[in-house]
């Protein structure tokens, strides 16, 4: 997937990006502007359900992580269930792309 489109898409209001890395990831380099977070270490949870049931059946859910392995993984569940999610793969793709981001709070 190309970041810039996913962000294009964002802007729109097209397109939903899950940052599914851990909270430790975030907190050391940052985060995407506008993206959601759910790490996939909740997926197992109640948190993760309530998440999924706010995630739009209508729109691209596009997931990310430090490699893209958890987040194709994660695309995989979604999908399973009906979304449609896809891969970004890492965030280093999001940085490189010069696209905004921000500190994690």
């Amino acid at each position: 997937m190309d970041p810039k489109e996913v962000f294009s898409a964002m802007q729109k209001g097209n397109c939903i990006l899950v940052d599914v890395r851990e909270e430790d990831e975030l907190r050391s380099e940052g985060t995407a502007e506008g993206a959601l977070w759910m790490p996939t270490s909740k997926m197992d949870t109640d948190e993760w359900t309530s998440f999924k049931q706010k995630l739009p059946k209508g729109k691209d859910i596009v997931c990310y992580c430090k490699s893209g392995m958890r987040s194709g993984r994660v695309a995989g569940l979604l999908c399973a269930e009906g979304f449609q999610a896809k891969n970004l793969g890492g965030f280093s793709v999001w940085k490189n792309a010069q696209l905004p981001t921000k500190k994690f709070a």
